[in-house]
């Protein structure tokens, strides 16, 4: 191991050196092999005669015409050339692969689940040379995520800026399987839904997203005592719906697929808007054009619907 770690060392002390004496024997002149190196010929000359001192053996010969090769610097020369040469080339192929832009986007877990993922591919295949990747959380907050470039998430609707727009505004309604309302079929009055069992989508600490008690407060209707049935993925809120367990909120622009395929109903004809609304937003000092351009395609996407 001693003798490896030795010879490790004493190449990477010469190795500047073998490089530039492999270039003087291509060139055939030192004064070639300087220009091509950047160094002057009087420098280029001290390095050979300082490889030479250090190694302990002449390499070169020096004549009018040129240099010639020594005994030493043919086997030196014999040893160097196909190695130094291969790996030259090979740092020279990884240099030049162009370095693969990434762009990262952050989003609730809802909004991926629901709008992101079916899209997602899409997105890729509009910017092929990007590597594009999408980050969750269940409250996205890019001071969080320092390597995130795009965000998506709810904040006030009247907030837009040219680096941040409003996708659709937080609009929700009560939604439950045909099944659960046909068997259900007293449910007619904000007043009823708390003799329900209500599938609700839970966080740690106050929820930005309006809530089963946001919602029946504003409706006049007292909360308490009904039966939860408690989430944090609102993929897991809806499917529970779905099978027919509860109640759950639902927010347009998120399930509007569900309701016209007919998986969910809309329980009763109250819609409730809030001040919020998903937005899409570049972080501040990452907007750079690749940004840009995912954020000018997301804008145009959503716009559509």
């Amino acid at each position: 191991m001693a003798d490896i770690e030795n010879s490790n060392a004493s190449f990477g002390r010469f190795s500047a050196d073998l490089w530039l004496f492999l270039m003087v024997v291509r060139h055939g002149q030192l004064s070639s092999a300087a220009s091509e190196a950047g160094l002057s010929q009087p420098r280029m000359s001290q390095r050979m005669r300082f490889l030479e001192e250090s190694l302990g053996r002449p390499l070169l010969e020096r004549g009018r015409r040129g240099i010639s090769l020594t005994p030493d610097g043919h086997a030196l020369h014999a040893a160097l050339s196909g190695p130094l040469s291969e790996a030259a080339q090979a740092f020279g192929r990884f240099r030049d692969v162009p370095t693969r832009r990434g762009v990262v986007i952050l989003c609730d877990l809802a909004f991926a689940s629901f709008r992101m993922l079916p899209i997602f591919s899409s997105l890729c295949e509009a910017f092929p040379q990007m590597g594009i990747s999408l980050m969750t959380m269940q409250l996205p907050d890019p001071r969080n995520a320092p390597d995130v470039d795009l965000y998506i998430r709810m904040a006030a609707h009247d907030r837009a800026t040219p680096n941040q727009v409003p996708l659709f505004r937080e609009r929700v309604s009560i939604v439950a399987s045909p099944g659960y309302l046909a068997a259900h079929p007293g449910l007619g009055r904000p007043a009823d839904v708390p003799g329900h069992t209500l599938i609700e989508l839970a966080t740690v600490g106050a929820a930005p997203w309006m809530t089963w008690d946001s919602w029946l407060r504003a409706q006049g209707v007292t909360p308490e005592g009904a039966e939860r049935l408690s989430f944090t993925s609102y993929d897991h809120v809806i499917r529970s719906a779905e099978a027919g367990l509860g109640l759950a909120l639902g927010w347009h622009g998120l399930i509007d697929e569900r309701i016209e395929s007919g998986a969910l109903v809309e329980a009763m004809p109250d819609q409730r808007d809030s001040d919020l609304a998903y937005v899409l937003g570049q972080v501040p000092g990452r907007a750079g054009s690749e940004t840009r351009k995912v954020f000018e395609w997301l804008k145009a996407r959503f716009a559509e619907g």
